[in-house]
């Protein structure tokens, strides 16, 4: 489910049978030294995975990628205002940028050209989960500013251990992401038995309803409402219960929505 309660079609697979080798003319020699059309099979992972992710997870300011998909998930933004603090405050941010090289892909954005509010807005904007900034305050307390990119929270923590720190930063954000999106799927599904009061529902989330398994029950459906059957959960629960759209005789229910 993305952020406006619509379907994605995630990474789904197909045998494909000989029809595209077929339109396009592909053939591979058998063992008899004879042509044959091959066997083509779609795994369905591909860039449709990468909108997937920014839909459900990216906010306003931009990107918000979960630490595991992020290539370089900590940028560090160090601060000074004149030469006098520079090098103490690059000094210190390269000791931690040292430390941190020994897990993780690090951005070091110590560029003289830009202030740091542009450089937050950079980083945010390209999704970055870990933003950690270090000022000569923070190297006269031992210290320094972590911020998180989904949250946007700001805290303050020690030098002592920000391997362990950010690590943990980390685990828990990838966590914690996939639970919110968990929990506005599961808040914005519905099991729905009244095909007037589908209708009025159908923008809301996922419908979960009874359906008979014909195609022309699920045509109906989408004639009416622009939904379609999504999904037939592996973990369906045996009820009997009857179509949403014939009345007919039905097994257990499927998740209708709207889908991109």
């Amino acid at each position: 489910m993305m952020q406006d309660k619509k379907a994605l079609q995630a990474g789904t697979s197909h045998n494909l049978g000989q029809n595209f080798a077929k339109a396009f003319d592909v053939k591979y020699q058998d063992k008899d030294g004879g042509l044959q059309y091959v066997w083509a099979t779609s795994w369905g992972v591909s860039t449709r995975l990468i909108g997937a992710l920014i839909m459900a997870h990216s906010d306003d300011r931009g990107l918000v990628l979960p630490p595991k998909m992020a290539q370089r998930p900590i940028v560090i933004v160090p601060i000074w205002r004149g030469d006098d603090e520079k090098k103490a405050v690059l000094e210190y941010a390269e000791s931690i940028l040292a430390e941190l090289k020994t897990k993780y892909q690090v951005i070091f954005d110590d560029r003289d050209q830009y202030k740091p509010g542009f450089k937050f807005s950079e980083w945010e904007l390209q999704g970055i989960p870990l933003r950690l900034e270090i000022g000569p305050r923070d190297v006269a307390k031992n210290a320094l500013v972590l911020v998180r990119r989904d949250t946007m929270e700001k805290q303050f923590v020690n030098r002592d251990g920000i391997l362990e720190t950010v690590t943990t930063e980390l685990e828990k954000m990838q966590h914690e992401m996939l639970e919110r999106a968990r929990v506005f799927r599961e808040a914005n599904t519905f099991e729905i038995d009244d095909y007037e009061e589908f209708k009025k529902k159908v923008d809301t989330g996922f419908l979960m309803s009874h359906w008979c398994g014909s195609a022309e029950c699920e045509t109906k459906v989408k004639n009416d409402t622009k939904a379609t059957i999504r999904n037939i959960p592996f973990d369906q629960k045996k009820e009997a219960g009857t179509c949403l759209v014939c009345g007919g005789k039905s097994e257990g229910r499927v998740i209708f929505a709207k889908a991109y």
